[in-house]
């Protein structure tokens, strides 16, 4: 018999992903209720650091878990101008105007502090301890790699698993 606590999650889980439905993006479902439960776990050791955030699918997800949480600061990087895969695709793009739309139709933008950088330039002046990371940037194996290397510094280094 599920407890009542867990029923209140997975009926907020059902509201998020009714929310998230519609914004653009290639975070799957499954994918979303693991950012949601990982940011709702979260302690207040730090903030939360999303790099990527493209649109704001995968940052819902993230700032309604932090919200159900602790209500812990998310920062959303992304210089909003797309990847590679993108700009091959689509041309020159901007998404951040779509980006805070969706987060103020998601109610979230109070949680949400973007910063329209690169993931190598937020880090020079980022002074916050992180506790919580999801690094979905550019794709390929270097950058990633790269955001590992600037960003694993700025991780509290208290566990933060139950």
């Amino acid at each position: 018999m599920p407890t009542p606590g867990r029923l209140r999650m997975n009926k907020r889980i059902k509201e998020v992903r009714n929310i998230t439905r519609d914004i653009d993006g290639w975070l799957l479902e499954k994918e979303g209720m693991l950012l949601y439960r990982l940011a709702n776990r979260c302690k207040g050791r730090g903030v939360i650091v999303e790099i990527g955030s493209w649109k704001g699918r995968s940052t819902v997800w993230i700032a309604s878990g932090s919200r159900d949480g602790r209500n812990i600061q998310v920062y959303a990087i992304d210089p909003h101008t797309g990847s590679e895969e993108h700009v091959e695709a689509m041309g020159k793009i901007w998404t951040f105007e779509e980006f805070k739309r969706n987060i103020l139709d998601a109610g979230v933008e109070d949680i949400v502090k973007p910063i329209v950088k690169t993931s190598e330039e937020a880090v020079k002046g980022f002074k916050e301890p992180v506790e919580f990371i999801f690094i979905d940037g550019a794709h390929d194996y270097d950058s990633a790699k790269l955001d590992t290397e600037l960003w694993m510094p700025q991780t509290a280094t208290t566990s933060t698993t139950r």
